[in-house]
C-alpha cells in the first residue's frame, strides 16, 4: 500500500480478477505502478487512442488525462481498494474516460441482489428528489462466475449541471469463493447508454484466476 501517494513499489502482485476481453476495446489500468512505468503507459495509451479516434493530442488533453488517471489510481487503490481496473477504449479522448473497477467481496446473503452495497444502489438518495433519480436492476448470469448475478444501473444529478450514471455488476459465487463486484460511473449518460452492450459482454469475461480452466 502506498499510504495515499501515487507511486508504488509493489509491482509484482498477481491478478486477483482476470479477463480475456478484446484488447482493442479494453485496456488494463495498473493500480500498482511506478512513475516511469506510468509515464510510458500513458504516452502509449494516449497516442494509440488519438490515432484510433482521429484526435489531435493537445497538451490540454494530455494534462487532463494525466490528472484523471493519477487521481483515479489513488482513489481506486487506496480508498476503494479495488483489485483490478479496466479502461473502455471507444470513449473519445475529449470525454472523461470510462473506467470499470473490479473488487472481490465476501457476502453471506441468500442472493446477489441482497448483498450490502447492491441493495443501497437501488434505494433513492433521500437528499435528491426522486424524480431526478433512475434505478434499474436485472438478473445477470456469468459463464465464469455463475448464474446468481445482478446488474444495477443508476442515474442521478451530481450537481446542477452533471447527471452521473453508474453501472454495477455483482455475482454471488460458489461457497468458499469471494463474490465479484464490477463497478463504474460516467458523467455523460449517453456514453454509458452507448456502451451498455459492450459493458455486458465485458462483464461476462471476468473470472477469478483460481477458477480458470
Amino acid at each position: 500500500m502506498s499510504e495515499g501517494t501515487l507511486w508504488s513499489t509493489d509491482l509484482g502482485a498477481p491478478l486477483h480478477i482476470d479477463t480475456d476481453a478484446n484488447p482493442d476495446l479494453w485496456g488494463y489500468l495498473h493500480l500498482q505502478v511506478d512513475k516511469k512505468t506510468f509515464k510510458e503507459w500513458l504516452d502509449l495509451h494516449l497516442t494509440g487512442l488519438a490515432t484510433i479516434h482521429g484526435t489531435e493530442l493537445t497538451r490540454k488533453l494530455r494534462r487532463f488525462h494525466k490528472t484523471f488517471y493519477e487521481q483515479t489510481i489513488v482513489t481506486l487503490r487506496d480508498k476503494v481498494q479495488a483489485d483490478e481496473a479496466f479502461i473502455y477504449h471507444p470513449v473519445p479522448l475529449t470525454y472523461m474516460p470510462l473506467v470499470m473497477h473490479a473488487t472481490r467481496i465476501h457476502c453471506e446473503a441468500h442472493d446477489a441482489s441482497s448483498c450490502e452495497g447492491i441493495t443501497a444502489a437501488t434505494v433513492p438518495n433521500p437528499d435528491i428528489p426522486e424524480w431526478q433519480q433512475r434505478t434499474g436492476s436485472i438478473p445477470f448470469a456469468s459463464p465464469h462466475l455463475g448464474e446468481n448475478g445482478v446488474r444495477v444501473t443508476r442515474s442521478y444529478p451530481a450537481d446542477s449541471t452533471i447527471m452521473m450514471t453508474s453501472v454495477t455488476y455483482h455475482w454471488h459465487t460458489a461457497p468458499g469463493l469471494p463474490d465479484v463486484l464490477l463497478r463504474g460511473h460516467h458523467d455523460d449518460p449517453e456514453v454509458v447508454a452507448a456502451a451498455m452492450e459492450p459493458l455486458d459482454e465485458f462483464a461476462r469475461t471476468l473470472r477469478l484466476p483460481m477458477t480458470a480452466p
